[in-house]
């Protein structure tokens, strides 16, 4: 609770609201109408974290090993395993779904976009931020508060306790247990990228069905999206790392 943290917080917290309020709309409409361009996406950003936690593993030990096998190996058990699942968007679920949103904050590489598609909550999620948009700019104050409290509310009150548990327990963990913490969150990402295949036909519930043919326009442009999206993440990683040196 000094002047600097905080504001650092508060610049961050400002910029996440304004990026989200921009890309609520055309998100939600690339989710409906090109999910397999927007799955491409999600694998490059993803992916592009890669090289950066690579890095940090460095020299890799058989704790780092073991711990990515068994990060690799719950991701694409919670990938499967939630498939025909739907869960409720509900005040608790939301509330879950604001902390599991924090790790990508503060896990390197993790994809809380990516979390929240398993659990189902991405397209409802992003569909209330744009519901409470066009309430507000039509000055409609009974119709935003419905979005505010049901999705917003709980969905900043699970990042909160997201980003300070987190945090917390990441530190603790990299402390004690650097190598095999390490390893799992890159297991974590590797099989985040590997559940996000774009051509996925449709299934109950499944949340990973972008229904789309894999032709060679869309193999092409599937293509494209991991090449901007890894180039994007491995960019600002290099960024992030000039920082920190000086």
């Amino acid at each position: 609770f000094r002047a600097r943290p905080l504001i650092f917080l508060g610049t961050l917290g400002a910029s996440a609201i304004v990026a989200i309020f921009v890309a609520a709309t055309p998100i939600s409409w690339g989710m409906e109408h090109h999910q397999h361009i927007m799955f491409a996406s999600f694998i490059g950003l993803t992916l592009g974290g890669v090289p950066m936690i690579w890095k940090m593993m460095l020299p890799i030990k058989p704790a780092s090993i073991i711990g990515a096998i068994g990060g690799f190996s719950a991701m694409i058990f919670l990938s499967f395993a939630l498939r025909d699942f739907a869960v409720p968007v509900s005040f608790p679920f939301l509330f879950a779904g604001g902390i599991i949103g924090a790790a990508a904050m503060v896990l390197p590489g993790i994809s809380g976009s990516y979390l929240l598609l398993v659990l189902g909550l991405y397209s409802p999620i992003m569909d209330g931020i744009d519901e409470f948009k066009g309430a507000v700019r039509a000055l409609d104050v009974a119709a935003a508060m419905s979005p505010a409290l049901d999705v917003g509310l709980p969905l900043v009150l699970g990042v909160l306790t997201g980003i300070a548990g987190l945090a917390n327990i990441l530190k603790a963990l990299l402390r004690r247990l650097h190598d095999p913490t390490m390893g799992a969150l890159l297991g974590l990402l590797l099989g985040s990228a590997f559940s996000l295949y774009p051509f996925r036909e449709p299934g109950h519930n499944d949340p990973f069905a972008a229904a789309a043919p894999a032709t060679f326009t869309s193999v092409l442009a599937v293509a494209a999206c991991i090449l901007t999206g890894f180039g994007i993440t491995f960019a600002i990683s290099r960024i992030e790392g000039r920082e920190a040196k000086k």
